[in-house]
């Protein structure tokens, strides 16, 4: 959640201008509804086998926003601003019941009647004045045919969805003293389960169509799959050598394994291995059209057909090559190059396969590049700055002071996670001024970290 801060001067002004109050209305996406039905004489409705369908119309919803106060911190001028999202107006309800009989049981009818619900309620609070919700989106749910009791006459009760519940977008942690994996709700920064495993994990990344999560256990030549959905193990996929990074291509059915010696080729559906090619080398990139592997070895950069094995280029540098990534779907491969104090990003042109550009970066620096989404950032460890990697090079887009064992971006982009080992934690920064928003207690050390 992100916090817009006032200063205790302009919250006082603020609510002497728009008389202010804090955000303390409840909030709530469903409103309950009860539809009376009146059976004509003569007519009878067995409660036991009638079905109740209900069509609706939303025209006459509005929304409003109303600022409101939250309070941000325990000192009492830490007051920040939010929207109180509300929903006013009627749905219109056509509730219809059936089987309709006569007295002796005949026909099979139904009886339809109009039913106005009245909304006026806050359904949630937000950052944006203008998020208001998507009012096509209501839905009617948990129908039940109510016979009549005590002079009331039948009824049909439901659920009116207003806003559908946001879908889990799940932050995974890799955590090797534990044996475990942290599964972490980013929509409410909880942890949601922690999944045993076998083995020690290390690396850990997500499928791009978020259906499975990959686990890597070098020590033991072992992949787990969790299932994405039920957040449990659901296979292992064992290889003849230890898989030391895993990647993955939008749009494409194969993982990625590379072990050092060799790129396994495996199929996510089928969770089988199509193929490995021999290559030596301490890090490997995927061409985004997956055809070819980019492995670091030293000073030189090889590329790899991934159907032939066959070293079809080399790139020699004069430092040694530490770090290689591509991004999708952009043809490009970006190479950290460090020794000594000397560090430099090398930018390839992945269709001519030749160096596109080199940025010297800061001398000292302590660099480490990673991917996150289908973006690509090089962070300092030495002064804490926070780079986006593009074609054009390296650009400074924060600053993060406090080094940590992984990170990874929220997809939308607003948030960035950071796993604190030695802590037994992760650190939430929003990324409007990468100011820390929140720490997440995990009570386990967390390595690699994926979203």
């Amino acid at each position: 959640m992100r916090k817009n801060k006032l200063s205790f001067k302009e919250k006082a002004g603020a609510e002497q201008e728009e008389c202010l109050c804090f955000c303390e209305g409840e909030a709530s996406r469903e409103a309950m509804f009860q539809a009376p039905i009146e059976l004509p004489e003569g007519f009878v409705v067995d409660p036991a086998e009638a079905v109740a369908n209900v069509t609706w119309n939303a025209d006459s919803l509005s929304c409003v926003s109303d600022r409101c106060l939250i309070q941000t911190g325990p000192e009492p001028d830490e007051v920040g601003v939010q929207f109180a999202v509300r929903l006013q107006g009627t749905v219109t309800l056509l509730v219809s019941v059936s089987p309709v009989r006569n007295q002796y049981g005949q026909g099979d009818g139904a009886v339809s009647v109009i039913h106005n619900a009245e909304i006026d309620q806050v359904v949630y609070y937000s950052d944006e004045s203008d998020d208001c919700p998507d009012i096509s989106d209501i839905t009617i749910e948990n129908l039940v045919v109510v016979p009549p009791f005590y002079g009331s006459p039948l009824s049909v009760t439901g659920t009116i969805v207003l806003v559908p519940e946001p879908e889990p977008v799940y932050a995974f942690t890799a955590n090797p003293n534990d044996q475990s994996v942290s599964v972490i709700d980013t929509n409410t920064d909880t942890v949601v389960t922690t999944i045993a495993l076998p083995y020690n994990p290390a690396g850990i990344e997500i499928t791009p169509d978020k259906s499975a999560v990959f686990v890597l256990h070098p020590n033991n030549n072992v992949i787990s799959v969790i299932d994405y959905d039920t957040l449990t193990v659901t296979a292992t996929i064992l290889l003849d050598q230890p898989p030391r990074l895993i990647r993955f291509i939008p749009n494409h059915e194969f993982a990625y394994v590379f072990t050092g010696t060799a790129v396994y080729v495996i199929g996510i559906d089928t969770l089988t291995v199509d193929r490995s090619i021999p290559v030596e080398g301490y890090d490997v990139a995927i061409d985004p059209n997956g055809l070819f592997a980019y492995v670091l070895n030293f000073g030189i950069v090889q590329k790899v057909d991934l159907t032939t094995g066959e070293v079809t280029g080399t790139i020699e540098r004069e430092l040694i090559v530490s770090t290689i990534e591509t991004n999708w779907p952009e043809r490009y491969a970006y190479v950290l190059e460090q020794e000594f104090f000397f560090n430099y990003l090398t930018v390839i042109d992945l269709n001519t396969f030749t160096i596109s550009s080199t940025q010297e970066l800061e001398y000292e620096g302590e660099y480490r590049m990673f991917t996150s989404g289908a973006e690509v950032y090089l962070y300092d460890g030495f002064t804490g700055n926070l780079y986006s990697v593009s074609p054009n090079g390296a650009g400074v887009i924060g600053n993060v002071p406090q080094s940590a064992t992984d990170y990874a971006f929220t997809p939308n982009g607003d948030f960035l996670y950071a796993t604190r080992f030695i802590e037994q934690s992760i650190i939430v920064y929003n990324t409007d001024d990468y100011s820390e928003e929140t720490v997440i207690s995990l009570g386990v050390s967390p390595g690699a970290i994926t979203i």
